[in-house]
């Protein structure tokens, strides 16, 4: 059985990225808890933050659920990885409105630029997903 003390910031991260991506919210929403949110902005080896990676999820309902939460906890919308994406320039590629949305809500930065010069609404347009696109010329 799991017990809060036997987390720590490492493992904690790696807990809560398996619940995640096993579609356990009461799991993950337990390690954050139980780590006092520490592990809220921790990166992996890429530089990619827990929001990174469920603003990625294809599952549309975990996806909404876990980027939820983690706002909600206090995760940092407009944190960077490695390359200078950020959760809404990943969102905004794959196409995700359901996040975009709910990043948007949380005040997350379109006109930030990556490692390339790209911001996120020129993720949306080169990928062509035209709904992302609108959202976000219309929100901005």
């Amino acid at each position: 059985m799991l017990r809060p003390k036997d987390l720590c910031q490492g493992s904690g991260t790696k807990t809560f990225l398996d619940a995640m991506h096993s579609g356990k919210l009461h799991l993950a929403r337990f390690v954050l808890d139980a780590l006092d949110g520490r592990i809220i902005n921790s990166k992996t080896e890429s530089g990619r933050t827990p929001l990174m990676f469920a603003a990625s999820l294809q599952d549309s309902s975990a996806r909404s659920k876990f980027t939820q939460l983690l706002l909600e906890k206090g995760a940092d919308v407009n944190v960077k990885d490695e390359q200078g994406r950020t959760a809404l320039s990943l969102a905004c590629e794959l196409g995700y409105l359901d996040v975009v949305k709910v990043l948007v809500q949380f005040n997350a930065d379109p006109e930030i630029t990556d490692t390339w010069g790209n911001s996120a609404l020129m993720y949306a347009a080169f990928t062509g997903h035209n709904q992302v696109l609108e959202f976000l010329v219309r929100a901005f």
